[in-house]
Protein backbone atom coordinates (compact mmCIF):
# COMPACT_ATOMS: atom_id res chain seq x y z
CA UNK A 1 0.00 0.00 0.00
CA UNK A 2 2.81 2.41 0.90
CA UNK A 3 4.26 2.34 -3.02
CA UNK A 4 0.77 2.86 -4.31
CA UNK A 5 0.48 5.99 -2.34
CA UNK A 6 3.75 7.71 -3.27
CA UNK A 7 2.68 9.54 -5.93
CA UNK A 8 0.19 10.75 -4.36
CA UNK A 9 2.12 12.05 -1.38
CA UNK A 10 4.66 13.24 -3.66
CA UNK A 11 1.98 15.79 -5.25
CA UNK A 12 1.22 17.06 -1.53
CA UNK A 13 -0.48 16.42 1.89
CA UNK A 14 -4.10 17.07 0.62
CA UNK A 15 -3.78 14.67 -2.07
CA UNK A 16 -1.83 11.94 0.28
CA UNK A 17 -4.46 12.24 3.32
CA UNK A 18 -7.04 11.20 0.84
CA UNK A 19 -5.42 8.84 -1.03
CA UNK A 20 -4.31 7.31 2.54
CA UNK A 21 -8.28 7.12 3.55
CA UNK A 22 -9.10 5.79 -0.28
CA UNK A 23 -6.47 2.89 0.43
CA UNK A 24 -7.71 1.82 4.13
CA UNK A 25 -11.80 1.52 2.46
CA UNK A 26 -14.32 2.70 4.20
CA UNK A 27 -18.37 3.68 3.24
CA UNK A 28 -16.84 3.94 -0.69
CA UNK A 29 -19.50 5.46 -3.03
CA UNK A 30 -19.49 4.03 -6.30
CA UNK A 31 -18.74 6.35 -8.90
CA UNK A 32 -18.52 4.05 -12.18
CA UNK A 33 -20.51 4.89 -15.50
CA UNK A 34 -23.20 3.06 -16.14
CA UNK A 35 -22.76 0.64 -19.32
CA UNK A 36 -23.77 1.55 -22.77
CA UNK A 37 -26.85 -0.55 -23.90
CA UNK A 38 -25.80 -3.09 -26.11
CA UNK A 39 -26.62 -2.38 -30.25
CA UNK A 40 -29.78 -4.31 -31.10
CA UNK A 41 -28.70 -7.18 -34.19
CA UNK A 42 -31.42 -8.31 -36.09
CA UNK A 43 -31.95 -11.64 -36.15
CA UNK A 44 -29.67 -14.10 -38.98
CA UNK A 45 -31.62 -14.17 -42.10
CA UNK A 46 -33.60 -10.83 -41.87
CA UNK A 47 -33.26 -8.62 -44.27
CA UNK A 48 -31.71 -5.08 -43.52
CA UNK A 49 -34.36 -2.42 -44.45
CA UNK A 50 -33.77 0.16 -46.89
CA UNK A 51 -31.95 3.27 -45.86
CA UNK A 52 -34.27 5.82 -45.17
CA UNK A 53 -33.28 9.79 -45.48
CA UNK A 54 -31.91 11.52 -42.66
CA UNK A 55 -33.79 13.86 -40.45
CA UNK A 56 -33.24 17.44 -40.88
CA UNK A 57 -30.38 19.43 -38.36
CA UNK A 58 -32.18 20.43 -35.23
CA UNK A 59 -28.93 21.81 -34.23
CA UNK A 60 -30.22 25.47 -34.31
CA UNK A 61 -32.96 24.73 -31.48
CA UNK A 62 -31.02 22.32 -29.91
CA UNK A 63 -30.51 22.88 -26.25
CA UNK A 64 -27.29 24.35 -24.84
CA UNK A 65 -24.98 22.27 -22.79
CA UNK A 66 -25.71 21.36 -19.36
CA UNK A 67 -24.22 23.66 -16.83
CA UNK A 68 -22.30 22.65 -13.75
CA UNK A 69 -25.22 20.94 -11.01
CA UNK A 70 -24.06 22.13 -7.63
CA UNK A 71 -25.31 19.93 -5.06
CA UNK A 72 -27.56 21.51 -2.61
CA UNK A 73 -26.80 21.75 1.07
CA UNK A 74 -28.12 20.78 3.96
CA UNK A 75 -26.98 19.75 7.31
CA UNK A 76 -28.32 16.00 7.11
CA UNK A 77 -26.92 15.03 3.79
CA UNK A 78 -23.91 12.52 4.17
CA UNK A 79 -20.62 14.58 3.10
CA UNK A 80 -19.87 12.55 0.08
CA UNK A 81 -22.77 13.60 -1.65
CA UNK A 82 -21.59 17.05 -1.60
CA UNK A 83 -17.95 15.86 -3.24
CA UNK A 84 -17.68 16.13 -7.02
CA UNK A 85 -17.62 12.81 -8.80
CA UNK A 86 -15.26 14.00 -11.50
CA UNK A 87 -12.10 16.38 -11.54
CA UNK A 88 -9.41 17.23 -14.63
CA UNK A 89 -11.67 14.71 -16.29
CA UNK A 90 -10.96 12.10 -13.76
CA UNK A 91 -13.26 10.26 -11.83
CA UNK A 92 -12.72 10.70 -8.41
CA UNK A 93 -13.30 7.81 -5.59
CA UNK A 94 -15.11 8.58 -2.65
CA UNK A 95 -14.86 7.48 0.61
CA UNK A 96 -17.40 8.14 4.06
CA UNK A 97 -16.12 7.37 7.68
CA UNK A 98 -16.81 8.78 11.45
CA UNK A 99 -14.07 9.82 13.82
CA UNK A 100 -14.65 6.10 15.03
CA UNK A 101 -13.45 4.94 11.92
CA UNK A 102 -9.72 6.57 12.63
CA UNK A 103 -7.87 3.54 13.72
CA UNK A 104 -8.81 1.31 10.71
CA UNK A 105 -7.18 3.95 8.22
CA UNK A 106 -3.62 5.18 7.32
CA UNK A 107 -1.67 5.81 10.83
CA UNK A 108 -0.53 9.35 9.30
CA UNK A 109 -4.45 10.17 7.90
CA UNK A 110 -5.70 9.40 11.08
CA UNK A 111 -3.26 11.02 13.41
CA UNK A 112 -3.99 14.15 11.17
CA UNK A 113 -7.90 13.90 12.11
CA UNK A 114 -7.08 12.94 15.61
CA UNK A 115 -5.11 15.78 15.47
CA UNK A 116 -8.29 18.41 15.10
CA UNK A 117 -10.10 16.53 17.49
CA UNK A 118 -8.32 17.54 20.23
CA UNK A 119 -7.95 21.21 18.76
CA UNK A 120 -11.74 21.23 19.02
CA UNK A 121 -12.50 19.05 21.96
CA UNK A 122 -14.34 16.58 20.41
CA UNK A 123 -15.81 12.96 20.56
CA UNK A 124 -14.67 10.30 18.21
CA UNK A 125 -18.75 9.99 17.16
CA UNK A 126 -18.93 13.98 16.48
CA UNK A 127 -16.60 13.87 13.51
CA UNK A 128 -18.02 12.91 10.13
CA UNK A 129 -15.89 13.05 7.17
CA UNK A 130 -16.24 12.59 3.36
CA UNK A 131 -13.34 12.47 0.94
CA UNK A 132 -12.72 12.11 -3.25
CA UNK A 133 -9.65 11.47 -4.34
CA UNK A 134 -8.01 10.70 -7.99
CA UNK A 135 -3.89 10.95 -8.76
CA UNK A 136 -4.74 14.85 -9.95
CA UNK A 137 -7.10 16.15 -6.64
CA UNK A 138 -8.50 15.51 -3.45
CA UNK A 139 -11.37 17.35 -1.90
CA UNK A 140 -11.91 16.64 2.23
CA UNK A 141 -14.98 17.52 4.09
CA UNK A 142 -15.17 17.51 7.45
CA UNK A 143 -18.63 18.05 9.81
CA UNK A 144 -17.67 18.33 13.54
CA UNK A 145 -20.87 18.51 15.93
CA UNK A 146 -21.27 21.83 17.08
CA UNK A 147 -18.28 23.58 15.53
CA UNK A 148 -18.40 25.81 12.60
CA UNK A 149 -16.99 25.70 9.24
CA UNK A 150 -14.47 28.48 10.17
CA UNK A 151 -13.43 26.89 13.11
CA UNK A 152 -13.02 23.07 11.78
CA UNK A 153 -10.93 25.27 8.59
CA UNK A 154 -8.61 27.18 11.23
CA UNK A 155 -7.67 24.06 13.33
CA UNK A 156 -7.28 21.96 10.15
CA UNK A 157 -4.76 24.50 9.07
CA UNK A 158 -2.96 25.45 12.37
CA UNK A 159 -2.41 20.98 12.79
CA UNK A 160 -1.01 20.91 8.68
CA UNK A 161 1.15 23.81 9.57
CA UNK A 162 2.88 22.09 12.40
CA UNK A 163 6.55 22.45 11.95
CA UNK A 164 6.56 24.63 8.85
CA UNK A 165 6.72 27.66 7.43
CA UNK A 166 3.33 28.73 6.06
CA UNK A 167 1.97 31.55 4.32
CA UNK A 168 -1.83 31.92 4.00
CA UNK A 169 -3.26 34.28 1.42
CA UNK A 170 -7.33 34.69 0.97
CA UNK A 171 -8.49 35.00 -2.54
CA UNK A 172 -11.57 34.14 -4.75
CA UNK A 173 -11.55 30.70 -6.85
CA UNK A 174 -14.17 29.17 -8.54
CA UNK A 175 -16.94 31.32 -7.19
CA UNK A 176 -16.08 30.95 -3.86
CA UNK A 177 -13.81 33.03 -1.16
CA UNK A 178 -10.62 30.82 0.08
CA UNK A 179 -7.95 30.52 1.96
CA UNK A 180 -4.41 29.59 0.39
CA UNK A 181 -2.22 27.95 2.59
CA UNK A 182 1.33 26.64 1.68
CA UNK A 183 3.88 25.17 3.58
CA UNK A 184 7.22 24.25 3.16
CA UNK A 185 6.20 20.45 3.92
CA UNK A 186 3.90 19.94 0.92
CA UNK A 187 5.32 20.99 -2.93
CA UNK A 188 1.77 21.70 -3.91
CA UNK A 189 -0.50 24.31 -1.67
CA UNK A 190 -4.10 23.36 0.40
CA UNK A 191 -7.23 25.37 -0.33
CA UNK A 192 -9.69 25.88 2.43
CA UNK A 193 -13.17 26.59 1.88
CA UNK A 194 -16.15 26.49 4.49
CA UNK A 195 -19.70 27.14 4.50
CA UNK A 196 -22.35 26.10 6.91
CA UNK A 197 -21.08 23.75 9.53
CA UNK A 198 -18.63 21.82 6.52
CA UNK A 199 -15.30 22.97 5.97
CA UNK A 200 -13.51 21.85 2.78
CA UNK A 201 -10.05 21.11 2.25
CA UNK A 202 -9.04 20.98 -1.49
CA UNK A 203 -5.41 19.95 -3.13
CA UNK A 204 -4.50 19.78 -7.05
CA UNK A 205 -1.84 19.40 -9.18
CA UNK A 206 -2.68 22.92 -10.55
CA UNK A 207 -5.07 25.97 -9.41
CA UNK A 208 -7.41 24.98 -12.70
CA UNK A 209 -8.51 21.97 -10.88
CA UNK A 210 -9.02 23.64 -8.08
CA UNK A 211 -10.88 26.16 -9.35
CA UNK A 212 -13.11 23.01 -10.69
CA UNK A 213 -13.21 21.98 -7.45
CA UNK A 214 -14.65 24.77 -5.70
CA UNK A 215 -17.29 25.34 -8.18
CA UNK A 216 -18.61 22.32 -7.80
CA UNK A 217 -19.09 22.46 -4.03
CA UNK A 218 -22.29 24.36 -2.00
Amino acid sequence: MLNSLRPAMRLGGGLALAAMIAACGGATASNQPANSAAPTVPPAGTASSAPTEAAPSTTASDPPAASVVVPSFSANMPLVDLLPDELGGTTMQKVALTGSDLSSIDPSAAMVFGSLQNVLGTADADMTIGAASSAKASVIAIRVKGKSAQLIGDAMIAGRALNATTTKDELDLGGKHVVKVTTTTAPVPFYVYGTGDVSFTISAVDETIVAEALSKLP
